[in-house]
Parts: C-alpha cells; sequence; structure tokens
C-alpha cells in the first residue's frame, strides 16, 4: 500500500507532467503561428479593370527563385483604348508576383517584360483565351 506522502509526491508528479504538456503545446502552438505570420506574401498589383489574373514564378537555371525580378506591363483599355495604364510588381523570395483585375477580353493580347540582372524576357498573355494564367520563367 501507498503511505500518504508517497500519494502526495505521486500525485504532484502527475500533475507536473500535466502542466509541462499543457505549457509544450502552448509553445508548439505559439511557434506555428508566428512562423505562419512570416511567410513571404505574394506581391500583389490590382489593374481594377477586369476579373482575370497573370501569376508568375521567377527562376534562375538552377531552378532557385529569383528574388525582386520587376515584371510590368502596359496596356490600353475601355472605349476605343482610350485609357492607357502600366502596372509594375518585384518578386518576393519565393519569385512570386501576381496581377489582379486584368482586362477580361482585351483587344491586343498582354505584354509581360520580366527583368532581372540586366537581362530581361517577355511573356505574351491573352486573357479573352485563359483567364487565370500561371507563368514560369527562367532566367539562365
Amino acid at each position: 500500500m501507498y503511505s500518504s506522502s508517497k500519494l502526495v509526491r505521486t500525485l504532484s508528479h502527475s500533475r507536473r507532467g500535466i502542466l509541462f504538456s499543457l505549457g509544450a503545446g502552448v509553445c508548439l502552438l505559439a511557434a506555428t503561428t508566428l512562423f505562419a505570420q512570416n511567410a513571404p506574401q505574394i506581391p500583389t498589383v490590382n489593374a481594377n479593370v477586369g476579373g482575370c489574373t497573370a501569376d508568375f514564378i521567377v527562376m534562375n537555371g538552377n531552378h532557385k527563385p529569383l528574388y525582386d525580378a520587376k515584371v510590368d506591363v502596359k496596356f490600353r483599355y475601355g472605349l476605343f483604348g482610350l485609357h492607357k495604364i502600366s502596372l509594375a510588381v518585384y518578386t518576393n523570395s519565393k519569385g512570386e508576383a501576381r496581377f489582379e483585375g486584368l482586362p477580361d477580353a482585351p483587344k491586343k493580347p498582354l505584354a509581360f517584360r520580366i527583368h532581372y540582372g540586366g537581362q530581361h524576357k517577355t511573356v505574351a498573355d491573352n486573357p479573352g483565351n485563359v483567364c487565370n494564367e500561371e507563368f514560369r520563367v527562367t532566367f539562365p
């Protein structure tokens, strides 16, 4: 049989284990939340002209993401193309950039220019054919 002092020690060890487990769980939850908030957001620019999007992932020849690559586009919209817009966005640490609110049916395909390290590439997009497009661009 247990003496009363052994029973008290056993209960206090159980409580410490429970408190330790709860504390560890709270710390783990806090760390998970902190790391989830530190994930890089996708830089986004909105043209507010239509409902189409264009997503870009820019990489180097080793398939590593390129940070701070510039993606820009210029286009005309509206009646007789009287309105002109120029948009630019830079990639995040994962090489991602996003354009929203692009025209649903532009008169001409949109020509996106991607600039990095003195080089550039051009990607054509016709939102009239595919409204939400993703482009992977690789620089040597």
